[in-house]
């Protein structure tokens, strides 16, 4: 189920053991990490709180509802005016300049 979720694009991971525990923890990483008004435009799902059960899934994640639109309003602009040739290159454009990330806290850039 994990590598279904890291196969998405805009969902990135976070732990409760990395110390993020509840929204204000998330907003604080995001500030950290230089975000404008501590925004987080991908969605975070809680890695260690994923669990499966037969054919059922429980997860926690968390959105941001005023930022999660931020990338996809500059993708329809893009898309709109032809400045990229598909989704997934419009996509990967506003990925790479926002700086999203599929997990906050590796040593791994974006």
């Amino acid at each position: 189920m994990i590598a279904a979720l890291r196969a998405a694009p805009r969902i990135a991971f976070i732990r409760i053991s990395d110390g993020l525990v509840a929204l204000n923890s998330t907003i604080e990483l995001m500030r950290d990490l230089g975000r404008p008004r501590g925004d987080m435009w991908e969605v975070a799902v809680w890695e260690d709180l994923v669990t499966v059960q037969g054919d059922e899934v429980f997860l926690t994640y968390q959105v941001y509802n005023e930022a999660i639109v931020i990338p996809e309003t500059i993708d329809a602009i893009r898309a709109l005016t032809k400045l990229a040739p598909d989704a997934a290159s419009s996509m990967a454009i506003t990925d790479s300049t926002l700086g999203m990330r599929k997990d906050f806290l590796s040593a791994q850039l974006p």
